[in-house]
């Protein structure tokens, strides 16, 4: 998965979801990865994301995100 898979969903969203453009861009690179690999587990959507950190570096990334990020449902 590029970061360029990425790019427009990032554009969209980032005025539209009151958080920063960092926080969008892990969102998004989420929901892809979540696409791609066709599971929810967290170690697994961490090996996916594009990145030229350490996978457990992008595996702590997703649970900072899932543990501060609060999306209004609607």
């Amino acid at each position: 998965m590029h970061h360029k898979a990425i790019a427009a969903p990032v554009g969209r969203a980032w005025g539209h979801l009151p958080l920063g453009k960092s926080r969008v861009e892990t969102l998004c690179h989420l929901m892809a990865a979540m696409v791609y690999a066709r599971m929810v587990n967290l170690s697994h959507l961490a090996s996916e994301m594009p990145s030229c950190a350490q996978i457990a570096l992008s595996y702590r990334r997703l649970q900072r995100f899932i543990q501060y990020v609060r999306l209004d449902p609607s």
